[in-house]
Parts: C-alpha cells; structure tokens; sequence
C-alpha cells in the first residue's frame, strides 16, 4: 500500500513540475513575443504633443589605411551611405585640440549635420552624424538610427555609440500627476522596468530598462536603456517630454 502512495506520490510531483516548466516556459515565449512587438516609435506614438522632434546621433572611430586617405572624399562616401546627398560645401572647422570637417543640410522637417574630427593630441578619427525630425515624421527617426548604425559596421567603424531621442512639447505646464501617468504609459508600452526614479516636478527623470532595446548601459552594475525626462520651460512656457535610449542629449 505504502509503494502504491508512494508512486502516486511521485507521479503527482512528476505532473505538477512538469506543469510549472510548461506554464515557465510559456511565460518566456509569452514576453519574448511582447518584447518583439514593443518599440519606442510605437510608445512614442501614444503621445499627443502640439509639436514633435525625433533626433539620432552615432558617432565611430575610423582606423585611417597606412596609405592616407581623403577627409572631403571620406565624408562624402559616409554621406552617401546614409542616404544624405553632399550637394554644398564642407567647412574645415579648427578648434584647440581638434579638427572638424563638417556638412549640414537643412530642409523642412529635417536637419542633419555629419562630422569628421581629429583629435591633434590622441591623433584619432571619428566619424559623426546626427540627424533631427520634426512633425508627423519625428517618430521615424528610428528607422535613421538602424541605417546609420549598420554603415557605421560596414565601414568597419570602431567604438561605436548612438543615442536616440524624442521629443514632444505641450503648451504649459504639464501637473505633476499627468507626468507620471505620461511616464507609467510609456514604461508600459516598452515593457520596461524603472532603475532609478526622480519623480518631482523639478528634474522629473526615470531611468529604466527593457529587453525591447538591444543595446544597454551598465551604471552600478544596473542595465539602463530607456530614459524619460519631463522639463518645463518657463521662459517659453510649454513642457518637454523626452523618451530616450540609451540616456537623451541634455
């Protein structure tokens, strides 16, 4: 009889560890699914700004070939793999400690800058670019940052960085209550987990972190990749809600 309870015992176990893997691991698929679906394009897009921007910066390291090459020549081939037509001129710009070989272009609703700086000390090469949308097209800005990225690999580019942000601005002072409502709907839709939190009305800024972005920060052994920054502008009055990855440009 005691074998018997035994073995129902055992098979009883067996069956609920079987049950709680398959409810894991149904979990893991669940999220992952979840994840592949988020974006900050698309939690940007729960937003309802009077005015928009989107903005992308990449910056790389360039090995130069023992053999020299040309600045002019350089920035144009990187200008053309970015989909950025060189069609005026590219200014030698000499600061202390660096050289900058500089093209901007501005349009309606587009303002992209590219870069090529030496630094005089380290003797380094970086190439720069930085591209900024405004309007109904803000958002799009990250389809710039996956292209400015994948030429910056192509290139054989070293130490590559970028950073991502969008901006929504809103015409007064947003309460202190609709900041954070604004902030949990974006953690939300990024299915994003908040490291650090300065939920005030002055320097309102979360920072967090999703599986949804690839590319992460380590700050005191603490992954971050999302940052929502909430200012307002008394002088313009209006307020800025920022959505960036990994951390925003100011």
């Amino acid at each position: 009889m005691r074998n018997i309870w035994k073995k129902k015992k055992i098979s009883i176990v067996g069956g609920m560890a079987a049950a709680l893997l398959l409810a894991a691991t149904f979990r893991v698929i669940t999220e992952r699914a979840f994840l592949a679906q988020a974006s900050m394009e698309g939690a940007f897009a729960t937003l309802t700004p009077d005015e928009s921007t989107g903005t992308v910066t990449l910056t790389g390291r360039y090995l130069p070939p023992p053999y020299g090459f040309s600045e002019e020549k350089l920035l144009r081939h990187f200008g053309e793999q970015i989909d950025l037509k060189i069609d005026g001129e590219i200014r030698e710009v000499s600061y202390e400690g660096r050289k900058e070989y500089v093209y901007e272009k501005i349009a309606a609703e587009a303002h992209s800058v590219i870069k090529l700086v030496y630094l005089t000390e380290t003797e380094d090469w970086y190439l720069c670019g930085e591209i900024t949308l405004s309007g109904k097209n803000a958002a799009g800005v990250t389809g710039f940052q996956e292209q400015l990225k994948k030429v910056a690999k192509d290139m054989q580019l070293k130490e590559i960085s970028s950073t991502l942000e969008l901006c929504g601005v809103y015409e007064g002072e947003i309460p202190l209550g609709e900041k954070d409502a604004i902030t949990d709907c974006l953690l939300t839709e990024l299915y994003a987990q908040p490291i650090y939190e300065n939920r005030e009305n002055k320097n309102y800024t979360v920072y967090a972190y999703t599986g949804a972005v690839e590319e992460y920060l380590v700050v005191e052994k603490n992954k971050i990749n999302v940052q929502i920054g909430i200012y307002y502008d008394r002088d313009a009055n209006c307020t800025e809600v920022v959505l960036a990855s990994p951390l925003g440009l100011r």
